[in-house]
């Protein structure tokens, strides 16, 4: 593959993610720092720690947390895909 087969512009940078359009795909794509995403994992597997105890008051706070995660991830990239004229591959 030549270099240009591999571009991926970068179309928005929020702390450790970033919405980037690979060449060749329909709408952009969200990339995540390695580190970020090993977080997420074990919150994730907290909340199943959690759910498994029997601790619904951790599971609770635990999904919230990484609602709130996801939804940052989400906003960046709604905001970053129509500032550049990309439709949402999804519905709102």
């Amino acid at each position: 593959m030549s270099e240009s087969q591999n571009a991926a512009p970068v179309l928005a940078i929020s702390g450790n993610y970033a919405v980037v359009h690979i060449v060749g795909r329909r709408y952009p794509a969200l990339a995540i720092q390695g580190d970020s995403l090993k977080i997420l994992q074990g919150v994730i597997r907290d909340l199943s720690d959690s759910l498994e105890s029997g601790d619904l008051g951790e599971a609770k706070f635990t999904l919230e947390e990484i609602e709130s995660t996801v939804s940052s991830m989400t906003s960046l990239y709604e905001e970053a895909s129509r500032r550049v004229g990309f439709e949402l591959p999804y519905g709102d």
